[in-house]
């Protein structure tokens, strides 16, 4: 098929768009598609031309139409399945398969074949001339062809010596012919076009609710984290309270709902992010090892609750991935694995294959299995094995979808060995890096822990509950704080408190400047880089590119206080905030 330059239906070329012919009726076909259609045609056709040619030549005493077909087949046909496997000369190609075809069935008229019979093969060019040419190329050059025909009928047949190939006759049932095969192959062609013009419109149309979906879950997701956030931060304020039993046993309750229900937007909204345009995978060499510490801290209490063993090898390795979206595919992985495990080990792994150019991450576990007719379905959404009410404990079957669809971002195969019963082995095949860069001395060793007690901090945050809640978490670790709604009035702030150990603030401010030009302002108004940490409920990729750019860290909403609680310690022993780890970058 031509490409096309012409949109159909008023949609937008978005995700998964696909390049268009410059015919009249646009082609859902790509260049990929067209140069693997091109390529199956020319190489059927190489064949048939080349067998032809012999049959002519050895057997059946027509050597010069044998001639004809073989040197036709050499010098255009082949060239054709040669080129068609590059995008670029698809269209040459293209032209080159039709311009054989007007050569041996031009042969074939002139010399007539074997007893006449060259005609029957000539009404399959105006089929081939609209399929790869389009409707209105297709009519010109089938029509150039019937005058063609037309004019070597009367002019060398009927007024020169030579002698007549084909009968009057014939000559003229065959142009009739002709002709009606060429309005059955325009007709063929129109509904084929009208027919992917109708179904182009309906993938734009679905394209754009698809985006209209993803725009909502974005502009949901910051609206509903900010509550949450402030929840998050009150009920653990509340928790720190002294009660008596009964009371403490409903402050369990609330806060084991509150976690719930941030796990399941923090669930939601992983899997939205995923759909997101501006979602980029950035791909950087990292130590392997960095990645398994963070699993060890989140899931080593989890695990020994339930009685686990749980084993995370060490590894020297170095991966060259998006440090973020693995981490995110393992910590699924794991939390999966110590969902569904009731007794016995977890252990995961990084081990070299392939002769060291790539790495195998295996998670096992020794849980319950799963059944060799749903391996194909555990990684599509909301499916759940052994859940049919739902039950919230169980998680939402997300999980391993966002394994799926992170792992084909990254184009890293993963692979799913389990028997019902006997325990379950994920595998997720990373490259490894060529080269390590040298290690930071954070790298080589955790900072250690700081009491936060007397630590100045401005907190900037426009949302009340919010800077209620979070002012309130962070006086009951002994920090001072001082609030201030937007930009302007933390930077008056400072003439009123001392120089603040750490700034706090959200990304999203009243006013013209974000949570990043906060800081810099009041760094700059300081005359010192003060640690400092950015808050935000957005998923956009966008913000947290923003944020590391500045080299700040940045805490998703809702945030866990102990994550808080940690940045902030690491900013009183290295006296200015780094940059995030993948773990801190991500929730």
């Amino acid at each position: 098929m031509r490409a096309s330059h012409n949109r159909v239906g008023g949609g937008t070329q978005g995700k998964g768009s696909m390049v268009f012919s410059s015919s009249e009726s646009s082609r859902l076909i790509d260049l990929n598609e067209r140069g693997r259609h091109v390529r199956a045609a020319s190489s059927i056709g190489l064949v048939v031309a080349l067998l032809f040619s012999v049959l002519n030549i050895v057997l059946l005493a027509q050597p010069l139409l044998g001639w004809i077909e073989l040197a036709t087949s050499l010098l255009l046909v082949a060239p054709a399945v040669v080129i068609s496997r590059q995008q670029r000369w698809v269209s040459l190609a293209e032209s080159l398969l039709l311009s054989s075809s007007v050569v041996i069935f031009s042969a074939l008229i002139a010399l007539g074949g074997v007893e006449g019979t060259g005609l029957f093969w000539v009404y399959t060019l105006p089929f081939l001339a609209f399929f790869l040419k389009g409707q209105r190329l297709g009519w010109i050059f089938s029509l150039i062809f019937w005058v063609w025909v037309t004019l070597y009928f009367l002019v060398v047949e009927t007024w020169t010596d030579l002698p007549p190939v084909h009968s009057n006759v014939v000559r003229i049932q065959f142009l009739l012919s002709l002709a009606f095969y060429i309005l059955v192959a325009a007709a063929f062609n129109h509904v084929r076009g009208r027919f992917e013009a109708s179904l182009q419109q309906r993938k734009d149309q679905a394209e754009a609710a698809y985006q209209a979906k993803s725009r909502f879950l974005a502009s949901a997701s910051h609206d509903l984290r900010q509550p949450a956030h402030a929840l998050g931060m009150f009920v653990a304020r509340l928790s720190q309270l002294p009660y008596n039993p009964q009371t403490q046993v409903l402050v369990a309750g609330v806060e084991a709902s509150v976690k719930a229900l941030q796990d399941m937007l923090e669930s939601f909204f992983d899997y939205s992010r995923l759909d997101a345009p501006s979602m980029q995978v950035r791909v950087q060499a990292f130590a392997v090892n960095l990645v398994l510490a963070q699993l060890r801290t989140g899931f080593e209490g989890m695990a020994a609750q339930k009685g686990l063993r749980l084993r995370i090898r060490p590894s020297r390795l170095w991966l060259t991935s998006d440090p973020i979206l693995l981490h995110r595919v393992l910590l699924n992985l794991v939390s999966n694995a110590v969902q569904h495990t009731h007794r016995g080990s977890i252990l995961v792994a990084c081990r070299p294959c392939q002769g060291f150019s790539q790495a195998r991450i295996e998670v096992w576990d020794s849980g319950i299995g799963i059944a060799a007719e749903h391996h194909s379905m555990v990684f599509e959404e909301f499916f759940q094995v052994g859940n049919p009410e739902r039950d919230r404990a169980k998680g939402l079957g997300l999980g391993l979808s966002i394994v799926a669809r992170s792992c084909q971002l990254l184009n890293h195969p993963v692979k799913l060995c389990s028997t019902l019963g006997r325990g379950t082995r994920f595998t997720v095949q990373v490259p490894l890096a060529t080269e390590a860069p040298a290690p930071t001395p954070t790298d080589l060793e955790p900072a250690p822990l700081a009491d936060l007690k007397g630590l100045r901090v401005i907190l900037i945050e426009d949302d009340v509950l919010g800077r209620q809640a979070l002012r309130g978490m962070l006086e009951s670790w002994g920090c001072t704080v001082r609030t201030a709604e937007h930009t302007h009035a933390a930077r008056d702030a400072l003439t009123q408190m001392p120089a603040p150990d750490f700034i706090l603030s959200d990304f999203r401010l009243p006013g013209q400047f974000n949570g990043i030009q906060a800081v810099q302002m009041l760094r700059q108004a300081l005359g010192h880089e003060v640690a400092a940490c950015v808050i935000s409920g957005d998923t956009d990729n966008t913000v947290r590119q923003q944020v590391l750019a500045a080299g700040l860290v940045l805490l998703q909403k809702p945030v866990r206080p102990a994550k808080l609680r940690s940045v902030l310690r690491r900013s009183m022993i290295v006296g200015s905030m780094p940059v995030a780890d993948p773990q801190e970058t991500e929730k």
